[in-house]
């Protein structure tokens, strides 16, 4: 880890350089539980209808949406800051031999020509980001008018992330740096979104339950025991105690 990780600059050294390996661990964990792949497979529904065109993951990891998306018939893309993570996914899709042009990229500053993508999405990606709403903004702009962005961001309302800050600040007193975090709002993801979409929608998902607590950890996360709720969505007041909020939005 960079000497004074807590910043956020080095903070995206530190993913940029070291946080492979503990993707690599965490994504492992995520992919054998069930309630969380329902939840991707919903979301990537939502884009089931494009045919012929090119798409863009921004935050690939090591390429588990991309290996998932359906339709062979698009273009895929994707990018990363993480360079192990890109290694990997290139090893990966070397070996399938599925086309996926992947590429080193910050998400504040994509390395896109202007409206490029038919859609555009970032799943559990954007709150690790200092400036999510310059992310937000980026992906607005390589999109083509008309076309899709989809992504996810943490509700400040909630438990797991009022809990999980509060005990990354604690340890951060400690000197244990666990990184850092961002949060939305419906109500602020509204105003940036508004500015850029023809229409859009905010969901709240993982209603009121905790998705892990601070040293419980996944023992904490009662998302477990009902499934259903867990993936559940809705657009109506209860998306205020949603642990993710989801947006999708088609481009002006």
């Amino acid at each position: 880890m960079p000497d004074n990780p807590g910043s956020w600059k080095n903070w995206k050294n530190f993913y940029r350089n070291c946080y492979a390996g503990q993707w690599e661990t965490f994504s492992e964990t995520l992919s054998r539980q069930a309630y969380h792949r329902k939840y991707q497979d919903l979301c990537l529904m939502r884009l089931k209808e494009i045919r012929h065109g090119r798409i863009l993951e921004v935050g690939a990891g090591r390429g588990d949406l991309l290996a998932r998306y359906p339709d062979l018939s698009n273009e895929l893309y994707g990018c990363d800051l993480s360079e192990g993570n890109l290694l990997a996914a290139r090893e990966r899709f070397t070996e399938t031999g599925r086309p996926v042009y992947l590429g080193l990229a910050d998400a504040e500053y994509l390395p896109y020509a202007d409206n490029r993508f038919d859609a555009v999405y970032s799943l559990s990606v954007l709150w690790y980001l200092p400036h999510p709403g310059a992310a937000i903004r980026e992906m607005f702009r390589v999109a083509k008018p008309g076309g899709m962005v989809l992504f996810d961001m943490l509700n400040a309302f909630h438990v797991t992330t009022l809990s999980n800050h509060a005990w990354r600040i604690l340890c951060r007193w400690f000197g244990r740096e666990l990184g850092r975090t961002s949060f939305a709002t419906p109500g602020w993801l509204a105003r940036v979104v508004g500015e850029q979409a023809a229409e859009y929608h905010v969901y709240g998902n993982f209603l009121a339950l905790p998705a892990g607590l601070p040293v419980l950890k996944e023992a904490g996360n009662w998302c477990r025991f009902v499934p259903r709720l867990a993936y559940a969505m809705t657009e109506g007041p209860g998306r205020v105690l949603a642990h993710k909020l989801l947006v999708t939005a088609i481009k002006r």
